[in-house]
């Protein structure tokens, strides 16, 4: 606030900013929840229908980490940048690093999903499908 010379009433100091700056940042933290919405949808998904285990829980672990840990990185950035709006602050506006960690964290999500699968079916022993079904078969039949 400053005040003119002759005048006791104060006056405000304001800069015009652009709806348009904020209604892109508010977009950019919409499409970043729609992303982690997806991740914990997939993580829910493998929760629910991925059958019971170990590497199951997992696996849904993992995706609903990341799914956390991005929806709070939107709400921080989200923040940051409206502070940096209200200021008034000239610069560079884009992230390069999370996008490409985000890539990198689906990839190491799939990977976990699709070594734990393979190990499981790797170790698991075949079974005797004939004699299963000829001592079901034998125990009904007593």
């Amino acid at each position: 606030m400053s005040q003119q010379q002759g005048s006791s009433a104060p006056t405000v100091d304001f800069k015009l900013i652009r709806p348009k700056n904020y209604f892109a940042n508010e977009r950019t933290f919409i499409s970043w929840l729609q992303l982690a919405v997806t991740m914990g949808g997939l993580g829910l998904a493998l929760l629910n229908f991925g059958g019971d285990g170990i590497r199951v829980r997992i696996s849904a672990f993992v995706f609903e980490t990341g799914a956390l840990g991005l929806i709070v990185y939107a709400y921080t950035m989200f923040w940051h940048r409206a502070e940096r709006l209200r200021r008034g602050e000239r610069g560079t506006w884009d992230d390069r690093f999370i996008p490409i960690v985000v890539v990198i964290f689906f990839i190491f999500a799939t990977a976990v999903n699709f070594g734990l699968t393979f190990h499981k079916k790797a170790y698991t022993p075949p079974l005797d499908n004939l004699s299963v079904i000829t001592m079901s078969w034998g125990s009904k039949a007593r």
